[in-house]
């Protein structure tokens, strides 16, 4: 999916993708954790790049044991965990991602780049609920 290049798009991100699991019978656990680590790349590039014509392209696949989430912006700029002192407000968020992912990292993508990260979920075990009889 498509978003724009601004602070709304984490939003409009975890809306779709909280969506798209539910569907697929992915545990509630599981997906709040996509959710974040989704949220967190499409904030991280959204805060430290550039990016404004086209915005910037978010996917998410299945795999035989996660989500693989990726955020692609227009910018070469390799992002790094940093390490704020306690009064910061922020910074924390590719160490939110390390925590949740099994895996992460960035591919150099046609002048830009691509963030990525592997998130293990659960299926939900919920039988689904009847419908109007």
């Amino acid at each position: 999916m498509r978003v724009p290049h601004a602070t709304t798009s984490a939003a409009l991100v975890r809306h779709e993708l909280s969506a798209d699991l539910a569907l697929r019978g992915i545990d509630p656990d599981s997906i709040d954790e996509v959710v974040l680590v989704a949220s967190e790349l499409v904030g991280n590039a959204v805060r430290h790049t550039h990016t404004a014509e086209g915005g910037l392209a978010v996917e998410w696949m299945l795999d035989g044991s996660g989500v693989i989430v990726q955020v692609a912006d227009s910018s070469p700029a390799t992002p790094t965990p940093r390490d704020p002192v306690a009064t910061e407000p922020g910074g924390r968020g590719l160490h939110i991602v390390e925590a949740l992912a099994d895996d992460w990292g960035v591919r150099q993508d046609d002048g830009g780049k691509r963030v990525w990260a592997h998130v293990p979920v659960r299926t939900s075990h919920r039988k689904p609920a009847l419908s109007g009889r």
